[in-house]
């Protein structure tokens, strides 16, 4: 069994490391200087969808189902279905080609008027692949339940106050870095640069007079994402959630950028996908730094040449897709003493191949 363990970041990944810690009495400490939820956790799309990786399809399968135990009747029993827009059939059925190895996605190629038949709010002209993922939740909501689930089982928060990891490693038996986008800065001399970045979203909040019925996913985004590049900054997609209706997104490496800057660019980018935009109403602006790993997976386990000292980052724009199972898997690792359960494709020790 582990000494006490202390977890810095309060985001999803966190939150369920010390949840799961607790139920097996492990004493444990979540400390976050800016809150539950504070960062990417609390301010993203709110879709949990699949991952389009075979090496964490596994940890989603297992978050759903956890969240559907979290959550209960608030948990779609069912994923709205995300919808790929696509500018031409050939497009359109490569996208349908790539998402076939996973045979729980179902791709569907729908021509422009299935397209609209399937999501009335559409423009004319363009193809679909329809894939049966994303249930939308209220994701600030979810990191606060699982928050309250670690406290119940005995789980210390203490937020608001700067952290320190040379105390934190001097006073705790074990340290687990959940810092999100943060990670890499928090352990800086420790972990390989580079190794977890920041990778910047904005997405626009607004009001339309009809809720679109899928999740809407300008093609690129997910072209880019499993092919570890981006093609494109700014790609459109328009996600409902409990919380938001949401204009998005970006993908932005550097510094922190103005929401009030790049809302007016992809409001207009959508017009060309959802001409109702033109006139929606603007509520706001959201900004969160998504933890993107060098190789686009998730780094779960001991950080290399050090003990006692555990990172569970990385997870891009897949933390509540994936952020209840990581818990979990980091629990195991902990207790076991060694990183023994995580699959070798998520292990830390992977960057040493680089």
């Amino acid at each position: 069994m582990a000494d006490d363990v202390a977890i810095i970041g309060a985001g999803i990944v966190g939150c369920s490391a010390a949840w799961f810690l607790a139920q097996r009495g492990v004493p444990v400490t979540v400390i976050d200087p800016a809150g539950v939820g504070a960062g990417a956790s609390g301010r993203n799309n709110g879709l949990v969808e699949h991952t389009y990786d075979a090496a964490t399809t596994g940890l989603f399968d297992e978050s759903v189902a956890l969240l559907s135990d979290l959550l209960g009747a608030a948990m779609p029993s069912e994923p709205v279905g995300a919808l790929l827009l696509a500018s031409g059939e050939e497009e359109a059925r490569t996208l349908a080609g790539h998402y076939a190895r996973f045979e729980q996605l179902d791709p569907v190629v729908l021509d422009p008027d299935a397209t609209r038949r399937a999501e009335p709010l559409l423009a004319d002209g363009f193809w679909g692949c329809l894939l049966r993922t994303g249930y939308p939740i209220s994701p600030l909501e979810v990191t606060q339940a699982v928050a309250e689930r670690a406290r119940a089982a005995g789980a210390r928060f203490v937020l608001g106050e700067p952290v320190r990891l040379t105390e934190l490693r001097r006073n705790h038996g074990e340290v687990v870095v959940a810092a999100g986008a943060w990670s890499g800065e928090v352990l800086a001399g420790l972990l390989a640069d580079g190794a977890v970045a920041p990778l910047w979203g904005v997405i626009v909040l607004v009001d339309l007079p009809r809720r679109p019925r899928h999740a809407i996913i300008e093609g690129t985004v997910s072209r880019g994402l499993t092919a570890g590049r981006i093609e494109h900054v700014s790609p459109f997609t328009l996600l409902d959630s409990p919380s938001w209706l949401a204009v998005g997104s970006t993908l932005l490496d550097g510094d922190e950028p103005r929401g009030e800057d790049w809302a007016p660019r992809l409001l207009a980018g959508g017009v060309r996908f959802v001409p109702a935009l033109a006139h929606a109403r603007v509520h706001g602006t959201l900004v969160c730094a998504r933890p993107k790993s060098f190789d686009n997976r998730p780094l779960i386990g001991l950080v290399p040449g050090q003990e006692h000292l555990w990172i569970a980052s990385g997870h891009g724009g897949r933390g509540m897709s994936l952020g209840l199972a990581s818990g979990r898997l980091l629990a195991d690792a902990i207790v076991a003493g060694s990183d023994e359960p995580v699959p070798q494709s998520l292990r830390p020790a992977r960057l040493a191949a680089r």
